[in-house]
């Protein structure tokens, strides 16, 4: 795969994020990394205050028809997010699917914690590096990136259960709740985003097509009924809320 230095954008929900979120309203959140704000979008139309930080311009330019604030910078610039929030302080950050793309994720998750309000919380979802498509492929061998999923290109750090829990007790967090999405039928997502993706300029195309509206009805929750079993290999995300200790 030759690296063109372009991400391209596929939207997908994270529904295990929202139903760690259920319907709690009225709160201050920040989403780091929010992307085109296919998850946030939803938990501002409960009602909460939702501020996205993304450096992608493009991401940036749909977030903003999304949610009521984003601001365009690198995440890892704690400096200038610090200062264009001002004294803004929030009840819940939200880091989903962002940390796998830090060299330093520890550091950079522990920087946001000074913008967390007395008794707020952390969510961090991560990609699964236990999934069981992962583990075939190292059976035989083979470590090949990809456009999407746990072996991203993007990525630059890896995480299974026990790393994940790692982080975050290094962190100063202790976990208050837990959840995962099933990984049983997600890494046939890249072979769908060929068939249904529609190209790049179309993030959203594959979130409205017909199979994925099967997939997330009928599918998906007997993935998830099966993912239970044995989430450290069959979790495609593994999703926490933590606070400080």
């Amino acid at each position: 795969m030759i690296d063109t230095g372009v991400y391209h954008y596929h939207e997908d929900v994270n529904w295990g994020l929202l139903r760690l979120w259920q319907k709690r309203r009225g709160l201050d959140v920040l989403d780091v990394g929010c992307g085109v704000a296919t998850t946030s979008q939803h938990i501002e139309r409960l009602g909460n205050r939702v501020v996205g930080i993304d450096a992608n311009s493009d991401a940036v330019v749909l977030a903003r028809q999304r949610i009521s604030r984003v601001l365009q910078h690198e995440v890892q610039d704690i400096d200038t997010v610090t200062r264009d929030l001002g004294s803004l302080r929030f009840d819940v950050i939200v880091f989903a699917d962002m940390l796998e793309h830090l060299p330093w994720p520890g550091s950079v998750l522990q920087a946001y914690l000074s913008l967390l309000k007395d008794g707020g919380s952390v969510i961090v979802s991560l990609p699964n590096f236990g999934l069981w498509s992962v583990r075939f492929a190292h059976l035989f061998g083979r470590f090949e990136y990809q456009e999407t999923g746990v072996l991203d290109r993007t990525h630059l750090r890896f995480f299974t259960r026990r790393s994940a829990l790692r982080l975050l007790d290094q962190c100063g967090l202790q976990v208050v709740a837990r959840t995962y999405n099933p990984g049983l039928v997600r890494p046939f997502v890249p072979l769908a985003k060929r068939l249904f993706g529609g190209g790049d300029d179309n993030p959203g195309v594959l979130l409205r097509s017909a199979p994925y509206r099967m997939y997330s009805t009928v599918v998906h929750p007997i993935e998830r009924v099966i993912a239970r079993l044995w989430p450290g290999m069959l979790a495609f995300q593994m999703l926490f809320e933590a606070k400080r200790r």
